[in-house]
């Protein structure tokens, strides 16, 4: 889930998979696994990640669904 949210905003910024790695002192291979959900997502990168894309980190986190009543 939060590979295709990383994947839409770094294209929606213009960013390769290099510049992410980059500024979050990653490499392009992990970025790239990241985005196919082979890697799990910590809070640190996460908050680094969020911060580069001018997102909150919360928008990487999962969604609690509503239960009905």
């Amino acid at each position: 889930m939060y590979g295709k949210i990383l994947r839409r905003e770094r294209l929606k910024h213009q960013l390769t998979q290099v510049e992410i790695g980059e500024k979050i002192g990653r490499s392009k291979q992990w970025v790239s696994e990241l985005e196919r959900g082979n890697i799990r997502l910590n809070i640190d990168v996460a908050v680094k990640l969020a911060k580069v894309l001018g997102l909150t980190a919360d928008i990487f986190l999962p969604r609690k669904s509503k239960s009905s009543s």
